[in-house]
């Protein structure tokens, strides 16, 4: 889980580095560099909140055998 979130993260930057650079002919810009992270971090946030909602309603193993004990 912490695994997808890493990852997603590395993605998230390396597109908003990436494009920022390209959009700049490869020099950095800081402003377009800032706005794009401010997306990357946007993203994340959002990816988070959805992914949390969903892991919230899978049952544990231990959540189960508390539940049907």
């Amino acid at each position: 889980m912490i695994l997808r979130r890493v990852l997603a993260a590395m993605i998230l930057f390396a597109f908003a580095i990436g494009s920022s650079l390209y959009w700049a002919d490869w020099t950095l810009d800081p402003r377009t560099l800032a706005v794009n992270c401010i997306v990357a971090v946007l993203g994340l946030v959002l990816l988070h909140f959805r992914w949390r909602a969903g892991e919230r309603k899978i049952v544990t193993p231990k959540q189960g055998k508390d539940t049907f004990s």
